[in-house]
């Protein structure tokens, strides 16, 4: 990237197009992909992007200054003891709101209490057992520096934590695009507190990461046995 170009782009939008580069990728390069391999081909270039977008988000976050510099950024990170303690106690935070929250959705609007998006990730995992790192690692982390890191700092000093994580929240949802809006809405609020409360990205991707992990149970356990 020009140095010019990259000195106007915060390091929240740099990441934020890392993420859609991640996305867009794999899509375009199928149009050049004969239609019998493409889905053995989907498979390995999303994984190998996920990677690639997870590995340059942690290098772009690792840098001495995160840009925007707010009242959220400002301020110090909460240390390795309570991230960890505050994710794991997220995680279980985040499995009861998903329950609820399915439960409502069901209540309300007759929805299935299962997630298409999830069935179908996990049986493409079963067919590819590789994928099994981008639901459990790349996907967590780079949505949460993405929905959470990004999005929120962006928008924290303008419109108010509230504000800013309704809106990461709404994205969010909007982003897994398979009708179960309350879920991931109520989740990305969830994910949005923990990383406000400890001003460390890893606290959201640890509840995250567990959070999937266990929705992966099934397709572990047969890879581990």
């Amino acid at each position: 990237m020009n140095k010019k170009i990259r000195s106007r782009l915060t390091l929240a939008i740099q990441i934020i197009l890392i993420y859609l580069a991640s996305q867009l990728l794999p899509v375009f390069m199928l149009f050049f992909i004969p239609e019998a391999d493409r889905i053995a081909a989907a498979m390995n270039l999303s994984l190998f992007f996920a990677f690639l977008g997870t590995v340059l988000m942690v290098a772009w976050n690792s840098r001495k200054k995160w840009t925007p510099q707010n009242s959220l950024t400002d301020q110090p990170s909460a240390p390795i003891g309570k991230t960890l303690t505050t994710g794991l106690f997220g995680f279980m935070g985040a499995v009861l709101i998903q329950i609820v929250a399915m439960n409502v959705e069901y209540l309300l609007f007759k929805m299935p209490v299962v997630s298409e998006n999830t069935e179908v990730l996990l049986d493409l995992t079963n067919r590819y057992p590789f994928f099994i790192f981008n639901i459990i690692l790349f996907a967590p982390v780079m949505e949460e520096f993405v929905f959470r890191k990004a999005i929120v700092t962006h928008l924290v000093d303008g419109i108010g934590i509230v504000g800013a994580a309704t809106i990461s929240a709404l994205l969010f949802a909007i982003a897994h695009n398979d009708g179960h809006y309350l879920v991931y809405g109520s989740l990305g609020l969830w994910f949005s507190f923990l990383y406000y409360r400890t001003r460390n990205i890893a606290t959201p991707m640890i509840a995250h990461a567990l959070m999937n992990a266990v929705s992966a149970l099934p397709i572990l356990s047969q890879l581990i046995s």
